[in-house]
């Protein structure tokens, strides 16, 4: 049988098993009834793909440290019952049966012994068969399902662990402060190193101001937005301008995601004249 259909089998089984025999269940470590009792490490590492981060302090497993140890990798993510994104580490890890688990969790970094993937959860997932974790999410968890194409896994060393921090800005003008935080991509970088500025801010359409940095930012690593919203802070790259978008509105060729207005939000509307951008 391919091991695709059988790990999906497995995981239909288990789920109509729990269903008819709920006692047989819960005495095998059924969804909810599971415990965690491994140990964390100081080993930690961040996982980078489409300008989007997350980072993961792992297990004090044998597995979770060979792991660490091929590290750092670039490698392609595969999408997986739209709850997780997968990849192949080159070597395979020794996982032990004792560590075994079944109810995984948002935000869990795992393995799959038979097929040799490690996975990051972006949705609570159910298998019947055996996961292993590798480590629990730090940050950026909200991030993993907007990740696609090739991920960059590296070690974050003391330096890193100790100021890692998400570039934050705020937007004054009339009186009224933005504060919007940034992805982790070029174009946000290239614009955080461009602060402090004073800068006119201009309307555009009827959901938009926008204000255009001294220098044109770099796109590489940045997505493009999908479907903005209020709060939206975006990269128009033809025009070189930033938008503050303060209605919904859905994508356009060359419109970089930059992040998202985390206070202030609603006052966006009634920016006018010069702002002062700063790096909070």
């Amino acid at each position: 049988m391919d091991i695709a259909v059988n790990r999906i089998l497995l995981a239909c089984l288990a789920a109509l098993a729990a269903a008819c025999f709920p006692a047989t269940a819960l005495a095998a470590g059924g969804a909810g009834e599971e415990k965690n009792t491994l140990s964390l490490s100081g080993m930690r590492v961040e996982i980078a793909s489409q300008g989007r981060t997350a980072t993961f302090r792992l297990y004090d497993t044998d597995a979770a440290r060979e792991f660490y140890e091929q590290l750092p990798l670039s490698l392609d993510l595969s999408n997986f019952r739209d709850a997780q994104w997968m990849f192949y580490p080159p070597k395979k890890l020794n996982v032990k049966p004792e560590e075994a688990y079944h109810d995984g969790k948002k935000g869990e970094l795992s393995y799959y012994a038979p097929w040799g993937d490690a996975f990051m959860l972006y949705e609570d997932f159910y298998a019947g068969d055996e996961m292993h974790r590798l480590g629990v999410g730090l940050s950026g968890i909200d991030d993993i399902e907007a990740m696609s194409g090739t991920a960059v896994i590296r070690k974050m060393n003391p330096t890193d662990q100790k100021d890692e921090k998400t570039m934050r800005i705020t937007v004054k003008a009339n009186g009224k402060t933005i504060v919007f935080e940034l992805n982790d991509s070029q174009a946000s970088k290239d614009l955080y190193a461009q602060l402090p500025l004073d800068i006119d801010v201009e309307n555009y359409s009827s959901n938009e101001k926008i204000y255009y940095p001294p220098k044109k930012l770099g796109t590489s690593n940045t997505p493009l937005v999908k479907a903005a919203k209020p709060g939206t802070l975006a990269y128009y790259a033809p025009w070189g301008d930033v938008v503050m978008f303060f209605g919904t509105f859905g994508s356009a060729s060359g419109l970089y995601e930059l992040g998202k207005a985390v206070q202030g939000g609603d006052q966006i509307p009634s920016l006018s004249g010069t702002l002062r951008i700063e790096a909070e």
